[in-house]
C-alpha cells in the first residue's frame, strides 16, 4: 500500500518581478528573507493568499480587478518544510501535485525534481534521491503562463490583442482567464490542487478508471475495471483484483501478472437486470459503488472507489425526412429534448470553487427546469464534485475538450504530446459518470475553419488533434461514450453550424441583431449556444459598480459590461441600441434599479423565445440550450440566468416558465395562429383557453376546448385565423392560450408581434391578496412583466410574469415569502 504524506496546508510565498524580489538561485540557496512572506494555504492561489493577506483587494468588486493584475505579472515561490521518514530498503519517494497553475519547477531541499507547464493534468516527480529523513524544504516556482509563452509566435492563430499578450493557445489553463467578452483578464497562478509524499516499494498504485455498458435488449449492464500500477521491481509479479458492486455483494477475483514498470490492468462483471440511471424528469438515478482493490499474499497494493450507472445512450442522427439529419439524445431508447445552458468557471480564482458552490448552481439549474449542462471548451475540466452532483441530480452534461475559438499548436511535438497526457488523464478521471453522455473536441474552431476571417488561406494546425488524435485517445479509455471533433458541427461534410445538420450556435441573433422574434423562424437540430444580453440581478450590478460609479455608462460598468459593446465588426453598443430597438429607452437615461428592470424584461423574452421556438418543434430539434447559466463575476450585462452572487437574475424566471414539464406556445406561421402543446412528461387530458386578447380588458375571440397531450412530444392542440387579429390591429392585442389541468392553470402563452414599444399598453391597476397559502394577482387589463423582486435571492413562486385582464394568476405563496410586494410592471 502505497504510505501518504499530505503536504496540505499552510506554505510561504515570496515573489519576483524581474527587477525586485529574489530569485531562484537564492531562494534555492536560502538566502531569502522568509520571514517577510505571506502565509499561503495550499490548494490556494497566490490571489486567495494576498486578498487573505490584505495586499490586494477582492478582484469581484468596483475596478479591483485591475489592481490584482500585477499578480500574473511575478514569479512566485512557494515554500515548505515537512518531515519524512527514512526510507526503507526498496522504497523510492515521488512528490505529486493534482494541479499546477502554470509554469512550475519544483526543488526539494535544493535539487531539481522537475517541471511542469499543464494545469489540466498532474505532476509526479521522483523525490527518492532527494528526500532526507527527519527535516525537508520543497520549494515551488510558478508563474502564470505570460513568461512561459514569451518566446512562442502568436500570428496565426487567430488572436485578438488581449490574447496575443498571453499568447493563449500556448497556455494549458483556464482559457477565458485571459479575457473573453464576459470575464475580465486574471490569469490565476498557484497550486490549486492536492499536494502530498507518496512512499511505495513493490507496486506503485497510480489511478483507476472505470466504465459501464448496458445492453437493454439483453437487460445486461458491465462493468469494467482498468488500473494503472507500477512495478517497481525488476521481476514480474503476480497479484489478484477484487472487483466487488458494494449495494449487490457481487464480486469478480482475477489473477494477473505485474510487468516490470507501468502496467494497464483490466477486470469485469456483468450484473442482470441493473436499475437504470435516468435524466431528471424521465427516472431515478440509480447508482452503484464499485470498489476495485489489488492486492497479493503479501498485502494490499491500492485500492478506490467509483460510482457509476448503468444507462444506454445513443446520439440519433437518422436522415430527417424531409431534409438534413436528427441529432437527439436518447437515453435508455427514450428520446430527451435537453434543456439547459453552458457552465463556465464559477469563480475568478479557481482555487475558491467547491462542491457547495456547484451544489448551489445545479439546483439552481434543476430549479429553472434544466436537464442539461454543456461544459465549454474555454473553461475547465470540472472539479469532481460538479460531475458527481450531476450524476446524482441526473443533469446530462456535454463535455468539451478545453480547447476554443483558436487555432492551437498541435503541430509542435512537445504541446502535442502535453494534450494527449492531458486529454487521457481528463477521460480516465470523468469516463464513470453517467451523466457525461457526450465528448467534444472543441468550441467553434472547425466553425472558424470554414467561415471566419482569420482562416482564410492560413493553414490548419491543429485539425488531426479533433479529428484523429483525441477519438484514438477515446477509443481506448472510454469506447462507449459519443465524440464530435466540434460545436458547432455538421457531418455529411455540411458547413459547420448548418441549421439542419448536427448541431447549433445560431448566433445571427445576439449579436449585433437583436430582434429575438427572428427565433421563431429557426429550425435547428440541437442549439446549444445562443442568447441575448441582460442584466445580473441588482446586488450583483452593485457590486460591479461599487465605488460611487453607480450608473450606466460609468467606467466600472464598461469593465463589467460585455465587451461586445466594443467589437468591430458588430454595431457600436449593440446592446445599448437593443434597449432603444425594443423599448424606446436610452441606458443613460436610466437608474440602476430601472436598468435592470428593463433589461431584464428584454432578455428574458428573448430566451423565451429561444426555448419556446425550440421545444415547440420537438424533435426536429432536440435541445434548447442557451449561452449561458451562470457568471464568473458580477457583470452590468452579461448571458447569464445565475449570476456571480448565485443570484437569479431577471431573464431566470421567464426561462424557468419556458422550460416547465407542460407548457403551450403560440405561433403565428403566415396567416395562421398555433396552439402547441409541449409535454416532456406523460399523456395528460386538460382544457385549452385561446383566442385574441385586447391589451385593455376584453376577449374579442376566445375558446375552450379539451385536449390531450401526448407524453415527451409537441402537438398542435388549436389553431385559427389571423385575419381577425389583423383586422383588430397587433399593437393593441395579443394572442394567448392557457392551458388549465384539473382545475389549475399549468401554463401560459401570449404572443406580441411587434416591438414592445410599439405595443399600445393601457394603463393597469394590478391588486394581490394572500390566502390559504396563496397570493392571488388581478387586473382590470393585461399587466405586462409584474416584478416582485429585482434581487433575486429567494425562491419566488414566479416574477417577471403577466396577469390577464379578469383571469386571477395565483401562485404557491408560503409564509416564510413575507406579503408579496408589487415593485413594477411594464405597462404606464
Amino acid at each position: 500500500m502505497n504510505k501518504i504524506i499530505s503536504l496540505n496546508g499552510e506554505w510561504q510565498i515570496r515573489w519576483n518581478d524581474g527587477e525586485r524580489g529574489e530569485r531562484i538561485a537564492r531562494v534555492l540557496a536560502g538566502d531569502v528573507k522568509w520571514n517577510r512572506a505571506w502565509p499561503a494555504n495550499v490548494p490556494g492561489s497566490v490571489h486567495e493568499s494576498l486578498i487573505a493577506a490584505g495586499v490586494i483587494p477582492e478582484p469581484n468588486l468596483g475596478t479591483n480587478v485591475l489592481a490584482c493584475r500585477w499578480v500574473e505579472e511575478t514569479i512566485w515561490y512557494y515554500r515548505r518544510t515537512f518531515e519524512a521518514p527514512e526510507l526503507a530498503a526498496g522504497e523510492r519517494a515521488w512528490v505529486f501535485f493534482e494541479s499546477l497553475d502554470l509554469a512550475a519547477s519544483v526543488y526539494l531541499n535544493g535539487k531539481s525534481l522537475g517541471s511542469h507547464a499543464n494545469a489540466f493534468h498532474p505532476l509526479r516527480v521522483e523525490a527518492t534521491d532527494a528526500l532526507r529523513a527527519g527535516t525537508n524544504e520543497i520549494v515551488v516556482q510558478v508563474e502564470a503562463g505570460l513568461f512561459h509563452t514569451m518566446d512562442r509566435a502568436a500570428d496565426g492563430y487567430g488572436l485578438r490583442l488581449n490574447h496575443r499578450l498571453a499568447k493563449t493557445p500556448w497556455l494549458r489553463k483556464t482559457q477565458s482567464q485571459q479575457g473573453w467578452d464576459w470575464s475580465p483578464r486574471l490569469m490565476n497562478v498557484g497550486i490549486p490542487g492536492d499536494v502530498r509524499l507518496e512512499i511505495a516499494s513493490g507496486v506503485r498504485w497510480e489511478n483507476l478508471s472505470v466504465t459501464t455498458d448496458l445492453s437493454l435488449e439483453t437487460k445486461r449492464g458491465q462493468v469494467k475495471a482498468r488500473l494503472f500500477a507500477e512495478n517497481l521491481g525488476q521481476a514480474e509479479l503476480s497479484a489478484e483484483i477484487l472487483l466487488r458492486i458494494d449495494e449487490t455483494g457481487q464480486t469478480e477475483r482475477r489473477q494477473v501478472t505485474l510487468a516490470p514498470g507501468m502496467n494497464t490492468l483490466e477486470a469485469s462483471l456483468s450484473m442482470e437486470n441493473p436499475g437504470l440511471w435516468w435524466p431528471v424528469g424521465h427516472g431515478s438515478q440509480t447508482r452503484y459503488t464499485v470498489r476495485v482493490e489489488l492486492h497479493n499474499a503479501s498485502g494490499q497494493f491500492g485500492g478506490d472507489t467509483r460510482r457509476v450507472g448503468f444507462r444506454e445512450v445513443r446520439i440519433n442522427q437518422l436522415p430527417h425526412p424531409v431534409e438534413g439529419r436528427f441529432f437527439t439524445v436518447e437515453v435508455n431508447g427514450k428520446p430527451i429534448f435537453c434543456k439547459g445552458g453552458n457552465y463556465v468557471p464559477v469563480d475568478l480564482i479557481l482555487s475558491r470553487i467547491n462542491r457547495s458552490r456547484h451544489e448551489v448552481l445545479i439546483d439552481l439549474a434543476l430549479e429553472a427546469n434544466c436537464n442539461f449542462l454543456r461544459v465549454w471548451g474555454g473553461g475547465v475540466y470540472e472539479g469532481a464534485d460538479f460531475y458527481d452532483l450531476c450524476d446524482e441530480r441526473g443533469i446530462l452534461v456535454w463535455q468539451d475538450f478545453i480547447f476554443a475559438c483558436f487555432k492551437y499548436p498541435a503541430t509542435d511535438e512537445h504541446f502535442l504530446a502535453d494534450v494527449c497526457v492531458e486529454a487521457t488523464h481528463q477521460v480516465r478521471r470523468l469516463a464513470h459518470h453517467p451523466s457525461l453522455i457526450i465528448w467534444c473536441g472543441n468550441n467553434e474552431i472547425e466553425w472558424g475553419s470554414w467561415e471566419w476571417e482569420y482562416e482564410k488561406g492560413v493553414a490548419y494546425p491543429d485539425y488531426a488533434l479533433y479529428h484523429l488524435v483525441l477519438p484514438r485517445i477515446l477509443r481506448a479509455e472510454d469506447p462507449g461514450r459519443y465524440y464530435q471533433p466540434s460545436s458547432p458541427f455538421s457531418p455529411d461534410g455540411e458547413t459547420a453550424n448548418h441549421n439542419l445538420w448536427g448541431d447549433q450556435h445560431p448566433w445571427q441573433v445576439g449579436f449585433g441583431d437583436n430582434d429575438f422574434r427572428k427565433y421563431r423562424e429557426m429550425p435547428c437540430r440541437f442549439p446549444n449556444e445562443g442568447g441575448i444580453l441582460g442584466p445580473n440581478s441588482l446586488p450583483a450590478v452593485r457590486a460591479a459598480l461599487a465605488g460611487g460609479e453607480e450608473k450606466p455608462g460609468s467606467f466600472a460598468w464598461e469593465l463589467h459590461d460585455n465587451s461586445l459593446t466594443a467589437w468591430d465588426n458588430i454595431p457600436a453598443y449593440s446592446p445599448d441600441l437593443m434597449l432603444e430597438q425594443w423599448l424606446g429607452k436610452k441606458v443613460e437615461d436610466l437608474t440602476i434599479e430601472d436598468y435592470v428592470y428593463w433589461a431584464g424584461v428584454v432578455q428574458g423574452s428573448g430566451l423565451a423565445e429561444y426555448i419556446k421556438n425550440f421545444r415547440r418543434r420537438m424533435f426536429d430539434s432536440s435541445a434548447a440550450v442557451f449561452w449561458m447559466l451562470n457568471d464568473i463575476w458580477p457583470c452590468s450585462r452579461s448571458w447569464t440566468i445565475i449570476d456571480a452572487l448565485a443570484n437569479r437574475t431577471p431573464a431566470f424566471w421567464p426561462v424557468r416558465r419556458a422550460f416547465q414539464r407542460e407548457s403551450v406556445v403560440v405561433v403565428r406561421e403566415n396567416d395562421t395562429v398555433r396552439i402547441f402543446g409541449v409535454n416532456d412528461g406523460p399523456e395528460i387530458e386538460a382544457e385549452l383557453h385561446f383566442g385574441l386578447l385586447e391589451l385593455k380588458g376584453t376577449y374579442p375571440f376566445e375558446r375552450t376546448i379539451p385536449v390531450k397531450l401526448p407524453g415527451n412530444a409537441s402537438t398542435v392542440l388549436a389553431e385559427f385565423s389571423a385575419t381577425e387579429w389583423d383586422t383588430l390591429g397587433i399593437t393593441k392585442h395579443v394572442a394567448f392560450a392557457r392551458l388549465v389541468h384539473k382545475g389549475s392553470e399549468v401554463a401560459r402563452d401570449a404572443l406580441v408581434l411587434p416591438f414592445f414599444r410599439e405595443m399600445e399598453w393601457p394603463q393597469a391597476n394590478v391588486g394581490v391578496e394572500v390566502a390559504n397559502g396563496f397570493a392571488t394577482f388581478t387586473s382590470n387589463s393585461f399587466a405586462w412583466r409584474i416584478c416582485l423582486d429585482l434581487d433575486g435571492d429567494r425562491p419566488l413562486p414566479d416574477n417577471f410574469f403577466d396577469v390577464y385582464p379578469g383571469i386571477p394568476t395565483v401562485l404557491p405563496w408560503p409564509e416564510s415569502l413575507g406579503e408579496p410586494k408589487i415593485l413594477r410592471w411594464g405597462n404606464p
